[in-house]
């Protein structure tokens, strides 16, 4: 199954007004631990994710090839095909071997706190490194409900999780790490 997926991100600076301003414009869904880990091969410009989701109630896997294709002001649009999805982390690693020599390249975990409202998908990200808001929807959607919530187009971050981290990395002035954990306990 393959689909194509718009978002606008942006970054969360204040938790407890993000998750009022949350509640006034949409319904909160449920929370879930998830655990990404990218996989990738050298001259390919896709890349695998496979994701363990932890909702407190069971556990979901499933495994994506992810594309960007796109930003088109301000939004990110990223093909993306469904390869995997069930409750087994090894037969989602047996249908990624399927896929030729994809390599583990990197990987990171994130709380994530999710809401609905009008056909809209909201979640706040809570990574180890930082808080983002992503909406997903139609363009014209998600601008509605960013500049509800105090946001406008000059605020949407196109990056991924990976330069999010790279980019905290380097204000900071911290070692990278490939496995990214609270308590950041990865390997460097």
């Amino acid at each position: 199954m393959t689909h194509i997926e718009k978002e606008a991100k942006f970054l969360v600076t204040d938790m407890t007004t993000a998750l009022s301003d949350l509640r006034s414009v949409a319904r909160y869904s449920g929370t879930s631990y998830i655990r990404d880990i990218i996989f990738g091969t050298e001259g390919v410009e896709k890349r695998l994710r496979l994701r363990i989701e932890d909702d407190m109630k069971r556990c979901h896997v499933e495994v994506i090839f992810k594309n960007k294709i796109a930003t088109e002001d301000g939004i990110k649009v990223e093909l993306e095909e469904l390869i995997y999805c069930g409750d087994s982390v090894d037969e989602a690693r047996r249908a990624i071997a399927d896929q030729g020599s994809f390599k583990e390249q990197n990987s990171y975990e994130k709380m994530r706190v999710h809401f609905a409202a009008d056909g809209a998908e909201l979640t706040l990200d809570v990574y180890p490194y930082g808080v983002w808001l992503e909406i997903e929807a139609e363009t014209d959607l998600i601008w509605s409900l960013a500049k509800k919530l105090g946001y406008k187009k000059g605020d949407a971050i196109d990056s991924n999780a990976d330069e999010l981290f790279l980019a905290w990395c380097k204000t900071h002035a911290f070692k990278e790490y490939w496995d990214v954990r609270f308590g950041f306990t990865g390997k460097g």
